[in-house]
């Protein structure tokens, strides 16, 4: 590293140190020494965090179009200086807050499904858990909406949206070679495509009129038909 790339990182740690501060005492000087040693609050290192979920807390109520660095500062407790230190923009906020979205609901389906070895079960299996997480919190669902919907108007968001689905093509594609019936290699992008659209059709229609009788059957009819093109290819 470079004297100049040392005093910029530095200058920036200090700046970081100093917005911290100034959120911990509402605003007022840092105590210094002793004193500061003592004072009550949390940690600075997870500031990240609160404003993250500060920021989904918004982007449920509020929507993309809702969200500003004011309404997750108020929530979060933390001042508009130090979100933009550590996320630069509105943007790069919602890019941290949509990762944690794909990253919930990739993880909590994985955990759910275990080791499917047919077609049948893998696709069961991600519908089941798909379903899981939507009971467990619909707000999920509300942001991935609302994000695809901004994403034809705004580049920035279409490219946060393109890298969650390609994290979910990613892992769909890795269930599917390990599954005994599953596709030829030259079809894996391709079913996982067909996947991930009928998941998002399913979610669309129960956001829109909740749980009827008719979306249950509709996933009963998905599961079916999913399963004899993943086992079938």
């Amino acid at each position: 590293m470079s004297a100049g790339e040392a005093r910029a990182a530095a200058e920036a740690g200090a700046a970081a140190e100093s917005a911290e501060a100034e959120t911990r005492t509402g605003g007022a000087p840092a105590r210094s020494g002793a004193a500061a040693a003592r004072r009550p609050g949390r940690p600075a290192s997870d500031a990240p965090d609160r404003i993250a979920k500060a920021a989904y807390s918004v982007l449920k109520r509020d929507g993309y179009a809702g969200l500003t660095t004011a309404k997750v500062a108020a929530a979060s407790g933390q001042n508009k200086a130090l979100i933009s230190y550590y996320f630069g923009s509105k943007q790069g906020l919602v890019a941290a807050v949509a990762r944690r979205v794909s990253e919930t609901i990739t993880g909590e389906i994985l955990a759910g499904l275990g080791e499917p070895r047919t077609a049948t079960e893998l696709v069961r299996g991600v519908v089941d858990g798909l379903w899981a997480v939507l009971d467990r919190d619909e707000g999920l669902q509300r942001v991935y909406f609302d994000l695809a919907s901004q994403s034809v108007v705004e580049p920035r968001v279409s490219a946060i949206m393109r890298e969650m689905k390609e994290g979910y093509r990613a892992v769909l594609r890795d269930l599917l070679r390990a599954i005994d019936d599953g596709p030829p290699a030259r079809d894996l992008d391709a079913v996982a495509v067909f996947l991930i659209a009928g998941l998002e059709g399913l979610s669309l229609e129960r956001l829109e009129r909740g749980e009827t009788r008719e979306l249950r059957r509709a996933r009963a009819l998905f599961v079916a038909s999913a399963s004899a093109v993943v086992g079938g290819g």
